[in-house]
């Protein structure tokens, strides 16, 4: 999160999911990315089994028509290729 957005979500979520404080202070205060690995392995996981094809912040990719939709991770958004940011 950037600039005053960062302060404001973390006080929202206090207010409202005070059980999630030490989830988000360790994502966005301490920069640990354990969380979104493990959700990054489980979005791997179930994408293989429903054979779905899975991407890693880039939104290029399209399935055709009537085939499974390309699944795309967003979770590492700082990793976002500049083609995809459009």
């Amino acid at each position: 999160m950037r600039g005053d957005y960062k302060g404001k979500v973390l006080a929202y979520i206090h207010q409202k999911y005070p059980q999630l404080d030490s989830l988000y202070h360790t994502i966005y205060t301490q920069n640990d990315r354990s969380y979104w690995q493990e959700l990054d392995r489980e979005m791997k996981a179930f994408t293989a089994k429903e054979n779905m094809p899975y991407l890693r912040d880039d939104d290029t990719k399209r399935a055709p028509f009537g085939k499974p939709p390309v699944v795309v991770n967003y979770f590492f958004h700082e990793e976002v290729r500049k083609s995809a940011k459009r």
